[in-house]
């Protein structure tokens, strides 16, 4: 038997872009590098079981005093290929994103997505 594989409703790039256009919406532009996995794993860990749709497609690995996540690495490489944000430095990430492109991006996004991306950022940043 074929076991079937559905896409998520939600993927790593996607939460990504939705989290950065969030945070231009809140007058946030700068995005540390060195915080933002383990701000969303600490997020995700405390979520109820009916948000943790959105963290189907991100993977965390944890270890001795570190989390670390390659899809959201690879989300915010795939972001700057794209012009959405740009390195500052080793440690900073500037989102680049006007609010109208910011808009944009957000209304193809579900509202409890929304709601819960606006959560993680009154919590986390």
């Amino acid at each position: 038997m074929i076991g079937s594989c559905s896409k998520p409703r939600v993927s790593a790039y996607n939460f990504m872009k939705y989290l950065c256009a969030s945070l231009v919406k809140t007058k946030n532009v700068i995005i540390n590098s060195t915080e933002i996995v383990n701000k969303i794993f600490d997020y995700k860990r405390a979520a109820p079981n009916e948000l943790q749709f959105l963290f189907e497609d991100i993977e965390f690995r944890t270890g001795i005093g570190n989390t670390v996540s390659y899809d959201i690495s690879e989300g915010l490489n795939n972001l700057q290929t794209f012009g959405i944000i740009g390195k500052l430095n080793h440690d900073y990430y500037l989102i680049y994103l006007t609010d109208k492109e910011a808009d944009d991006i957000l209304s193809d996004c579900e509202s409890v997505v929304k709601d819960m991306i606006m959560d993680l950022i009154a919590k986390c940043f």
